[in-house]
């Protein structure tokens, strides 16, 4: 009977050594998933920058603004790049068309929204509502 109890106990204790990798390994599975996501988004961040930017250098030549343009920044308003929860995100976006040569600069604001699900998004002149 002695002999029985341990086998059985050392079975027990083999089975939940096993769901407990399982649950390490699951756990390790959807972090690496969840950073891929992150490092999309991040790079879809990157993306509408340089959108927003072209939008921007166009109107310029078309003179609807006053260039040059020096950079575009985007930065989230609304929803996040870090929650994947968030299925939206808002953006406004400042492009820079003057250096004040005092660690500053002037520009335009711009917006966009960024649709996780689609991987779409969409953006113009005016900062977001």
């Amino acid at each position: 009977m002695v002999h029985d109890a341990q086998a059985a106990a050392a079975v027990a204790a083999s089975a939940a050594k096993h769901k407990r990798e399982l649950a390490e390994q699951k756990a390790a599975d959807q972090k690496a998933k969840d950073d891929a996501e992150r490092e999309s988004r991040k790079e879809s961040v990157t993306e509408i920058e340089n959108s927003v930017k072209e939008m921007a250098q166009k109107d310029v030549t078309e003179g609807v603004l006053d260039g040059p343009i020096i950079s575009a920044t985007c930065d989230p308003v609304s929803g996040s790049t870090d929650d994947l929860t968030d299925q939206t995100t808002t953006f406004n976006c400042f492009v820079a068309n003057k250096d004040n040569g005092d660690g500053t600069f002037s520009g335009y604001y711009f917006n966009a929204t960024m649709n996780w699900s689609s991987g779409s998004y969409t953006y113009g002149l005016g900062k977001a509502g």
